[in-house]
């Protein structure tokens, strides 16, 4: 019960923090069944600063910039788009956040 209080929190807070140039410019669902709970744990430990990748919840996560400011504004600004993603039982997800010159995408396959 708390557990899914806290979960239900952290992703209201994700889908309040999604930047105005942020876009998915993949959503797929093809590569098999996903465990949402793990997906969502691993977004949640993934606002780190570095731009590295990780194995987690089954899938391969990445991150990376062309000039972008931080790896945090990167998945402050995606985060919320990747929540709503991972809900809808998506298995490869990409974000893009543009900010003038500047690019970061994030998400995982």
């Amino acid at each position: 019960m708390k557990f899914t209080a806290v979960f239900a929190a952290l992703a209201a807070f994700a889908v309040t923090q999604v930047s105005a140039n942020a876009s998915l410019v993949r959503e797929f669902d093809t590569l098999g069944a996903t465990d949402q709970g793990a997906l969502h744990n691993c977004l949640n430990n993934y606002r780190t600063n570095n731009w590295d990748g990780m194995d987690c919840g089954g899938r391969g996560w990445f991150k990376g910039t062309h000039k972008y400011k931080s790896p945090e504004n990167c998945y402050d600004a995606c985060a919320g788009l990747l929540v709503a993603a991972i809900d809808r039982g998506a298995s490869d997800v990409e974000c893009d956040d543009n900010e003038g010159s500047a690019r970061c995408w994030m998400g995982f396959h």
